[in-house]
């Protein structure tokens, strides 16, 4: 019988990508192996023995985005207007810009803001540059001599195989008061629970904790991440009389209290330089 291809990913020899320090097998999601980081103060769980671009996307998943986040785009850039993370005069970079749905948004509230964005989709970059945004295929391949005070970093680092030196790289490109806007699923819960979506997407290889996600933060020079809950990300539905509206409507209505109680099942917040 040939050997299940996730089993066969199992490597008792792994090391973490957040601390180096040695992980052990933990077990088997439905698309990889995923390991867990020995050292405590860590746990990082993540996958092993994925290919180099396991991380990156088909481009065709992203159809059809824009128009379900439309409304969620609005109530979140108003949630940045009130931070003062996003200004009219804002320099800032949407990294995984995607479709660039969000990048039209801001553009469209604030038509003079600049606005870089970083693809690894050829077919992507060409349709974000079609629109007349600057677009660069990875982070090397940024201008040096370019600072952001705003970053967006919204489900990305989950696809990254070497987190902390992404990040790292990404904190010589931010303005000395700039702000990263990160969000990621989370790998386990406080309680131990693994109930979250992190593990429903193929392309996913890092599963953060607070915890592990708060280390690999610090070792890449940041001071530090600050996690709230923020409702503006979770799309409201349009039609309260159906049934998807209605479950939509009492999902959001616990989420803030269950992630009191058992953590949050999504990790949103900013990282400050």
């Amino acid at each position: 019988m040939a050997e299940d291809p996730v089993h066969a990913q199992r490597d008792r020899n792994a090391s973490c990508p957040i601390c180096a320090s040695r992980a052990q097998w933990a077990f088997d999601s439905r698309f990889v192996a995923v390991h867990r980081c020995e050292d405590e103060a860590c746990s990082h769980l993540f996958a092993v023995g994925v290919e180099a671009d396991h991380g990156l996307m088909d481009a065709a998943a992203s159809d059809g985005i824009a128009s379900l986040y439309a409304e969620r785009n609005e109530r979140l850039i108003d949630f940045w207007e009130r931070r003062r993370f996003v200004t009219g005069s804002s320099k800032l970079l949407d990294v995984g810009a995607g479709t660039g749905h969000l990048a039209r948004s801001l553009r469209k509230r604030h038509p003079a803001i600049e606005i870089r964005c970083v693809e690894e989709s050829e077919s992507l970059r060409d349709r974000l540059q079609g629109e007349g945004f600057e677009v660069a295929a990875n982070l090397d391949a940024l201008s040096s001599d370019h600072a952001f005070d705003a970053v967006l970093l919204m489900e990305v680092i989950e696809h990254i195989a070497d987190p902390v030196a992404f990040l790292s790289r990404l904190r010589r490109s931010l303005d000395r008061e700039g702000r990263i806007f990160l969000t990621t699923p989370c790998g386990e819960l406080r309680n131990g629970s693994r109930t979250t979506n992190a593990y429903d997407t193929p392309e996913h290889v890092q599963f953060f904790t607070e915890k592990s996600l708060r280390l690999a933060v610090a070792k890449a020079g940041f001071r530090g991440i600050t996690y709230e809950y923020i409702d503006a990300l979770y799309p409201r539905s349009t039609s309260l009389l159906s049934l998807a509206g209605c479950k939509r409507l009492l999902k959001n209505g616990a989420r803030p209290l269950l992630e009191k109680l058992q953590g949050a099942r999504h990790l949103t917040g900013f990282i400050a330089p």
